[in-house]
């Protein structure tokens, strides 16, 4: 099977997971470098560049130029990297680039370094080179998400029924900010404006205080489309749907991006005022 931390080649473990060393050194097969991908969706909430190979090198110091990656109860980590192509904060796809194969650190020979931490504790990665990561939860994953029509409402975790029960807005008021999150996996969101006829910037986050990133929307302004995926979360999707300041109904139900850059929820040039949201298989 095709790796998932390797771009174009095939794993060869070089060192195994222990007691003594809490990760897997990797190759690419047979016994040469490679591009370093992300194995899932996530943000990088670890980057270390800079750093040049240091074999008495200790603590955070001796994984070099590395990067980790927050998927959502789950962590991965790339380590010894000769360069790095993501910067901290930033959220990354499954398969994106994230260096190059390196001997920085604490390394005797140029090899990716990978870890798997589950709340933050380190696990043997041999089983995810080439698959998911199991969910965060054995349960099924939620998605919790609140909507801005003159001020913040309360937040709603998931939609219960196909009626009105729990969504986010105030019938008759223009949404005009929105913010979610999954409990498992990443979820990305952007909205459309009405009166600027423009997409937003596509968010991952749930911080109201937090005025570039927090939230997906300008406050003031109408929102009239949303789009949303969820990644990381095998074998589940993000199902959304909204009702119109001008109309009491509910539309069509959303599953991720359907219809690749074409598929929202909303209609153009009319104001959105409720979202419902919820997490289903696929």
């Amino acid at each position: 099977m095709a790796s998932r931390i390797l771009q174009t080649g095939t794993n060869q473990i070089t060192t195994r997971y222990s007691s003594s060393h809490k990760a897997v050194d990797v190759v690419k097969y047979k016994s040469s470098l490679d591009t370093v991908i992300a194995h899932s969706a996530g943000k990088v909430v670890f980057c270390q560049t800079g750093r040049k190979n240091n074999k008495l090198a200790v603590g955070n110091a001796s994984y070099g130029n590395c990067v980790k990656l927050d998927h959502g109860g789950y962590a991965t980590l790339y380590a010894h990297l000769n360069s790095v192509e993501v910067k901290l904060g930033d959220t990354v796809q499954q398969g994106q680039v994230l260096g190059r194969m390196g001997n920085t650190g604490r390394s005797f020979g140029a090899h990716l370094h990978f870890e798997v931490r589950k709340d933050n504790v380190r696990i043997d990665p041999t089983p995810y080179l080439e698959e998911d990561l199991p969910l965060a939860s054995a349960e099924a994953p939620h998605v919790v998400y609140r909507a801005y029509a003159g001020r913040w409402w309360s937040e709603i975790t998931d939609c219960h029924d196909e009626g009105t029960d729990g969504y986010a807005g105030v019938k008759g008021k223009p949404l005009t900010a929105l913010m979610a999150k999954a409990g498992a996996g990443t979820l990305r969101y952007r909205v459309h404006l009405r009166d600027g006829n423009r997409w937003l910037s596509w968010i991952t986050g749930y911080d109201e205080a937090n005025s570039r990133t927090g939230y997906a929307g300008n406050k003031g302004q109408a929102i009239d489309g949303v789009q949303m995926e969820l990644t990381g979360a095998s074998g589940y999707q993000v199902q959304y749907r909204v009702s119109l300041t001008d109309s009491d109904a509910w539309y069509d139900w959303y599953t991720g991006l359907e219809s690749k850059g074409g598929g929202y929820a909303g209609v153009m040039g009319k104001a959105i005022d409720c979202i419902q949201m919820r997490i289903i298989k696929v």
